[in-house]
């Protein structure tokens, strides 16, 4: 039997302004919880959900479909939107792809996106694979340094990368692509330059790809994938909640803490 954790969501409640926080793939909410507790401190409620077949075993992951992740993502946004007069979105990886298919499903209901290192474009050009790979082989482990990285920082991730999730995964990727251009709101992108994941260039290739006129697209130069706790972390999450503030039209009750 297959030995389970489980990694809960977390719901930071405050003022009229909600967030969304969107973990990547594998990931787990303790990746997004820095910037929770950073937005929460300034005066906004926050939402960091929990992917369906994250936090919990591999095996988990395996049985799920790229859609389960979406639709989990569509129904926190639904919630939070009960509570909060405006709501964003922030997803780092794969949390910035299901940001874009709900900003392009819902162009009056979500006001502002911001985009970690989105996982549009990976170095791996082997990810088309996974569909073929699936019935075959169960499983991918991650290198030993992505491991320790995961272990330094706090981080609940998952050893093994599931084949079927990858598939999943490769499937989500091609929808996001499709859908990118279509996102009217306004739009933050960050993407780290030492990023062994996504490609850094790739943000050229979104900035061009977006509709709408407010757009920007912020490299970091020391900085890997998982922004949240990167160099230049606290650089990001001022620079998230200025977006906010921005495009909010509610202000912020900041904290002193």
């Amino acid at each position: 039997m297959e030995n389970k954790i489980s990694v809960s969501p977390f719901l930071l409640e405050a003022g009229p302004i909600g967030v969304l926080l969107i973990h990547g793939f594998t990931a787990s909410p303790t990746e997004m919880r820095p910037l929770g507790d950073f937005l929460h401190q300034r005066g906004l409620t926050v939402s960091g959900i929990r992917l369906p077949g994250h936090g919990t075993s591999p095996a988990d992951l395996a049985r799920t479909r790229w859609e389960d992740w979406y639709g989990a993502v569509e129904m926190e946004f639904d919630n939070l939107h009960q509570t909060c007069k405006v709501v964003f979105v922030a997803g780092l990886s794969v949390g910035g792809i299901l940001g874009t298919l709900l900003a392009a499903r819902e162009p009056r209901r979500l006001r502002g996106l911001c985009l970690l290192c989105p996982a549009f474009y990976l170095h791996s050009r082997l990810l088309f694979l996974a569909p073929l790979l699936a019935p075959i082989i169960r499983s991918r482990p991650k290198p030993a340094r992505d491991r320790e990285y995961l272990a330094h920082h706090g981080l609940f991730s998952y050893p093994d990368m599931p084949t079927p999730a990858l598939a999943q995964l490769h499937r989500l990727i091609r929808r996001g692509r499709q859908q990118f251009s279509q996102v009217r709101q306004p739009t933050l992108i960050f993407l780290g330059q030492k990023d062994a994941t996504v490609r850094p260039a790739s943000g050229i290739t979104l900035f061009n790809q977006h509709s709408s006129p407010d757009r920007n697209l912020v490299f970091l130069p020391r900085a890997d994938h998982i922004l949240t706790v990167e160099p230049g972390a606290q650089f990001i999450f001022s620079r998230i909640l200025q977006f906010i503030e921005h495009h909010s039209g509610l202000g912020t009750k900041r904290s002193t803490a």
